[in-house]
Parts: structure tokens; sequence; C-alpha cells
């Protein structure tokens, strides 16, 4: 991955803090295949790391008008999201660490970490009520991009039908997920920039 230059950062920082939501998208794009390699070294689960990759960015976007970033941003979202694996581990109780005062800064307090987890519960149900409410051909083509990780090509061979179509229907099933999750403004843009990778990945 070729380096960031201080002055692209800055610029995405700063439109980043006026809801600029491209500069987001740029974020995103930049860094999110770098954050999931870090988090899968600590929870190797490919749907966790998902998760947690995207609830740095949600953090990041719910944070934009304050930040204050005295590292460089690929620094910080690194920190963020090791932190947050190591948070997971010790919140899910799949790791023990023998010295609790050994990693300092490595958690959110527990009202935070139980508010966040709440936030998450609500947006993960609210993206699965709107996934079932798409059209039995959207859905379906969807889901199997999304939860059985199949490509456009063998989505294509499996239910007869052109790769074109089911761009068209993963496309569709975008818009309408979109438009179901406006609900949840604050974090809309993070939520569709996951959508994204979720038919990519």
């Amino acid at each position: 991955m070729e380096p960031v230059s201080d002055s692209s950062e800055q610029e995405w920082l700063a439109r980043l803090r006026t809801g600029d939501e491209g500069a987001l998208r740029r974020i995103f794009d930049r860094y999110y295949p770098s954050l999931m390699g870090d988090i899968y070294r600590i929870v190797p689960d490919d749907d966790t790391c998902q998760d947690l990759a995207q609830e740095v960015f949600v953090e990041l976007w719910k944070k934009r008008s304050e930040l204050d970033i005295h590292t460089s941003l690929g620094a910080y979202l690194r920190r963020a999201a090791v932190n947050r694996a190591l948070n997971y581990l010790k919140t899910s109780r799949r790791f023990s660490f023998e010295d609790q005062d050994s990693l300092p800064d490595t958690a959110d307090t527990s009202e935070r970490d139980l508010a966040g987890q709440q936030e998450q519960d609500s947006l993960e149900k609210a993206l699965h009520a709107a996934i079932d409410t798409l059209p039995e051909k959207c859905r379906l083509v969807f889901s199997l991009s999304r939860f059985e990780h199949l490509s456009h090509r063998e989505i294509s061979e499996r239910l007869g039908i052109s790769v074109k179509t089911i761009e068209n229907q993963i496309t569709k099933a975008m818009k309408m997920l979109r438009q179901a999750m406006l609900q949840h403004a604050e974090l809309s843009p993070v939520v569709i920039l996951a959508l994204k990778y979720w038919c990519l990945s």
C-alpha cells in the first residue's frame, strides 16, 4: 500500500469534520483492508473482523467534529482497531489477560462498551430487518454474495442468470437498504461503505 501524504490526510480530516461523506469514503477505502489485517491477527474470524473494523469507522464518523489527531491518521485508526480487537477479546471472555495493568487505554469503560454494543446490536437488527424486506430475487442474490461469500460468477452459475443481472440486483439491494437505513442517519455513510465491502469481499 502506497503511503498517504500528510497533506492528503489533513485534507481528508478537514473535510470529514464538516460532515463530508466523500472524505469518509476515501478514508474507508484506504484503510479498511489494512485494519482488517490488523484485527485478524488478534481475532482470526472474518465476520468479527468486519464488524470490529466497521465499528472503528462508525466511531470516527460520530466523533468527526471533535477529532484531535496528533499522529498520522493511519496510526490513529490502527490503534483504534487494535484496541477494539483487544477489548472484544476481554469482553467476550475468549482471552484472559494475566496483568490487566499492563494494557492501559486498550478498552473503553464498561458503560461505553455496553452502549456501543447496544448500538451495534440495534444497527444489525435494523439492517437484517431491511434485508428481509427486499424482493425475493434481490434478497437471494444479496444473501449469496454477503453470507455465502460467492462471487458474481458463482451466483450466476448457481441461479442460471447473467452476471449483469447479478450486478443489477446487488445495486438494487444497496439502494433499497440505504433508504431503509436512513433512520440511522448518524451512521448511514458507514453502513453504506460496509455494504460495499460486503459485496466485494
